[in-house]
């Protein structure tokens, strides 16, 4: 029982430092890129305060985020964004001041009330998105400019990008997975069959450099590397529903080969998205094997 209980003591603790390390990256004097335990999240400095994209997984870690960012900006958040509702992007916003402007798409919303539910309970609620959009959303804040907009779907139908117009950078969310094999959401609207598309429009945008919601800082050559592995994804699934592939038979294909050098998502221990997973989702969205959530 008592080397039980040190094994736990000790795993609670990696756990802890694991959360607690949060690595920064400067894009400009005002932007910064934070990476830890979830999705990266982008810190902007304005004259009016600070604004902050995604929270990563933990209330502990947005209590860290949130103080982190004082120092980077020497200002309190005024604004909070959520890219899209799962909780490698949302569970940190709790760390915040209750009255906190918060924006989504009002489909972020409705997915964090039908599908995260238990999380977003009393006083978590009060850190929910409190502003919605549909489509796009110009803000003027403290001297910068930016545009929230939902260009389609992908990883779920709720994703909004943001670009930084002042910095000349757009955060993708997860509607970009850099080098890291993604999370595909068909149960919330996601779909390896549209992404490519949706990627389509941001490239249409003004942007240099690109933050992925995991992965490296990347440019307009990292979403089309990104956006010929989906559609090379997508012709799999299709393949195998119009001849009758089965998924055993799908899950050893060689015709995935745009994903050199990919790798898991890993937080401490493997989520599972990997080779296997993201050809399993391809074949169901393509064969129906799948249920919408809401």
């Amino acid at each position: 029982m008592l080397v039980l209980l040190s094994l736990t003591v000790l795993l609670v603790g990696y756990v802890y430092l694991q959360a607690r390390t949060i690595t920064v990256e400067r894009l400009s004097d005002d932007l910064h890129v934070l990476r830890g335990f979830g999705g990266n999240t982008a810190v902007l400095r304005t004259d009016a305060g600070t604004v902050i994209v995604d929270t990563m997984s933990l209330p502990a870690q947005g209590g860290w985020i949130r103080e982190l960012a004082a120092e980077l900006t020497g200002a309190d958040t005024v604004l909070l964004i959520n890219t899209h509702y799962h909780l490698d992007h949302t569970h940190g916003n709790p760390a915040f001041e209750p009255g906190t402007r918060i924006l989504s798409t009002e489909r972020t919303l409705s997915h964090l009330n039908a599908l995260d539910a238990e999380f977003w309970m009393g006083d978590a609620a009060k850190l929910k998105p409190n502003e919605t959009f549909t489509d796009r959303q110009t803000l003027h804040i403290g001297g910068k400019t930016l545009e929230l907009i939902h260009l389609g779907p992908g990883h779920t139908d709720g994703d909004l990008v943001v670009i930084f117009n002042d910095e000349n950078v757009i955060h993708m969310g997860d509607l970009v997975f850099n080098k890291h094999y993604p999370n595909i959401d068909l149960e919330a609207g996601g779909t390896v069959s549209g992404w490519p598309a949706t990627l389509d429009n941001a490239l249409t945008l003004k942007f240099d450099r690109v933050i992925p919601g995991h992965g490296l800082t990347t440019d307009r050559k990292g979403i089309r590397q990104f956006q010929t592995f989906l559609s090379e994804l997508a012709e799999i699934g299709r393949n195998a529903a119009e001849k009758g592939i089965s998924l055993e038979d799908t899950l050893e294909t060689d015709e995935l080969t745009a994903d050199e050098g990919y790798e898991p998502v890993r937080f401490i221990i493997s989520l599972g998205l990997d080779r296997k997973f993201v050809l399993q989702r391809a074949w169901e969205e393509a064969t129906g094997n799948f249920t919408r959530a809401n």
